[in-house]
């Protein structure tokens, strides 16, 4: 990867940055490699390289993609997740000059340098995602921690600010003769409404509906013909659709005139707590849905 250009620290003190230098960075890539000679003089430190992307997630609303490739050492080798790279997003404030995780998951004041570089404070900071495969750490390592970054070129933050495919607004469809040709579903749909506000990651909301036979892996969960649906979201941040963050997700990708849904894993849910996986056994199971009329999902709204 492409290392950015200047000088990187990490420290500890008693005091966070000042108030009055701390503010929202411009939009751009800010990334920092630490060298082997650096992590040995730094034992407690747990990050050999970060990287932040600044953007307005919408117009006005600036908001941060830190991805963090951890070391065999401090937080990362203590949290298991030395060598992976974790990722965050923050949702920043102008006026706090800094950048918080929803649920409690932390901060990082952010403060811009003369020579266009960005220092990042932070007591708390979570990165990682719980719910998903990888782990889970902190930038911060046990106190007050910083980091400085230098300005980088968008090039070296591409694959954070890269858009994924997201399915088009439209009902899609798939009807199977038999179960076992639908992998255990008789028929799938996926309503995808209008989109909204304008967003540097768009969204595609909609709602996904099964319609499952009366035997074989529905009936064995209790899901014997049963119809079910869900709402969704699909973000092109990642790719990926889900209904919540315990419930797995599904890609939805455009292939021509067709919707390829591609899953390791999404529960459908029925009556008293029975629930179906999408995927069969496990593995990525895929299907491919065609553009239908609407009146096909009529009842989806």
């Amino acid at each position: 990867m492409k290392k950015a250009r200047g000088l990187s620290t990490i420290c500890t003190s008693l005091a966070l940055a000042s108030p009055g230098l701390a503010q929202v960075p411009a939009p751009g890539c800010y990334a920092r490699s630490y060298d082997a000679a650096h992590l040995a003089a730094n034992p407690a430190q747990g990050v050999a390289e970060l990287r932040l992307w600044v953007y307005d997630e919408t117009p006005g609303n600036p908001a941060a993609i830190v991805a963090a490739r951890m070391a065999d050492q401090g937080q990362g080798a203590a949290d298991g997740v030395a060598g992976l790279e974790l990722r965050q997003t923050a949702f920043c404030d102008r006026a706090e000059g800094a950048c918080f995780v929803e649920c409690d998951g932390g901060s990082l004041a952010t403060a811009p340098q003369p020579d266009g570089g960005l220092m990042l404070t932070t007591r708390h900071f979570t990165i990682g995602d719980s719910d998903m495969c990888g782990g889970t750490s902190n930038l911060s390592e046990g106190g007050e921690t910083r980091y400085l970054l230098a300005a980088a070129s968008p090039e070296v933050c591409a694959d954070l600010s890269r858009l994924h495919p997201i399915p088009a607004a439209g009902c899609w469809g798939v009807d199977y003769p038999d179960q076992q040709r639908g992998q255990g579903v008789l028929a799938l749909r996926l309503l995808v409404r209008e989109g909204g506000e304008p967003r540097a990651f768009p969204l595609a909301e909609g709602v996904l509906a099964v319609k499952l036979p009366d035997s074989g892996r529905a009936a064995q969960g209790g899901m014997g013909g049963v119809r079910a649906s869900a709402p969704v979201w699909c973000s092109a941040q990642d790719g990926l659709c889900l209904s919540s963050v315990d419930d797995g997700a599904f890609r939805a990708i455009p292939e021509g005139e067709a919707l390829v849904l591609t899953t390791e894993g999404y529960s459908i849910w029925g009556p008293e707590g029975a629930v179906f996986d999408l995927a069969v056994d496990g593995a990525p199971t895929t299907h491919r849905l065609q553009a239908l009329p609407m009146e096909r999902c009529r009842g989806m709204e």
